[in-house]
């Protein structure tokens, strides 16, 4: 049996964060839509769901606020315990994101 793999995809709320949302839990990713509006990131998630797909959960992130990252590694870390797959289209991201992964990573 496969081991299931985790996906956060960041301003997954419309266009090709979206797109590749839907496209990731088609083929059986665990995926995490991120959006900094949580209206819309609900709506995106019910508009998904709504389409069949059931593994597609939501989280809120603000890419610019370290506790919003923080609060995003400890989601998954605690539902997952794993992160196989990042899509950010957020340049000054990855910086916070993977400082705050290696200290997730290195608590586990």
């Amino acid at each position: 049996m496969a081991s299931l793999r985790y996906a956060v995809i960041t301003g997954a709320n419309k266009g090709i964060g979206l797109e590749i949302c839907r496209q990731l839990a088609a083929n059986g990713v665990i995926v995490v839509l991120t959006a900094r509006d949580e209206k819309r990131g609900v709506e995106a998630l019910e508009s998904l769901k709504g389409s069949g797909l059931s593994n597609v959960v939501f989280h809120q992130l603000d890419v610019g606020d370290p506790a919003s990252i923080a609060s995003l590694a400890d989601f998954i870390k605690t539902q997952f315990g794993k992160l196989d797959i990042l899509v950010s289209f957020k340049p000054s991201f990855p910086s916070f994101f993977f400082s705050g992964f290696l200290l997730f990573k290195s608590n586990m």
